[in-house]
């Protein structure tokens, strides 16, 4: 018997907000409240002569209510669509599920600015025998952007959408 495996339509979250407060906050654009948004002022990191870095970073913000049916998945793909000008890297990108992360971190500090995070056998590090409460409205991904690590380097970031899809049984 070959179990025939497929991945569901790209899903959009249907609610967003951010889960700090004392970094810059973000601010939406564009008239949607889960997608299109912008750092209030550039995240920045500054060299000092000491040689170590004093870094402004964005509040991270928590996508969620994805919309998805009770199942669990084989593996989860995230799309992230950002504007990393002036060399802006991911901090965390995990999985959460309404009071804390639960997944490993997905951080790629090499991403363009369309990313896609995860895959067909990727369930980011959440072992197959434990359940993902995937269709929770509570369920969803953290996004964390920063300033480069090495590099000093000042500017807004944007993040303009946020999508998720399952690998599934059919």
């Amino acid at each position: 018997m070959r179990i025939i495996m497929a991945w569901t339509k790209w899903h959009f979250p249907k609610s967003a907000v951010q889960l700090e407060t004392e970094e810059i906050d973000m601010q939406t654009y564009g008239g949607s409240p889960t997608r299109g948004f912008r750092s209030q002022s550039p995240l920045r990191s500054i060299s000092t002569s000491y040689g170590t870095f004093i870094r402004e970073e964005s509040n991270s913000l928590v996508f969620s209510d994805f919309g998805f049916s009770a199942v669990q998945p084989q593996g989860i793909e995230m799309r992230l669509r950002a504007r990393r000008v002036a060399r802006i890297q991911d901090k965390t990108i995990q999985l959460w599920n309404g009071s804390r992360t639960i997944s490993e971190n997905l951080q790629n500090l090499r991403a363009e600015d369309e990313q896609v995070y995860g895959g067909e056998n990727d369930r980011w590090g959440i072992p197959l025998a434990e359940s993902i409460p995937v269709s929770d409205s509570e369920f969803g991904v953290v996004v964390d952007l920063q300033p480069h690590v090495e590099y000093p380097c000042a500017d807004l970031v944007f993040v303009r959408s946020v999508a998720m899809r399952l690998y599934l049984e059919e």
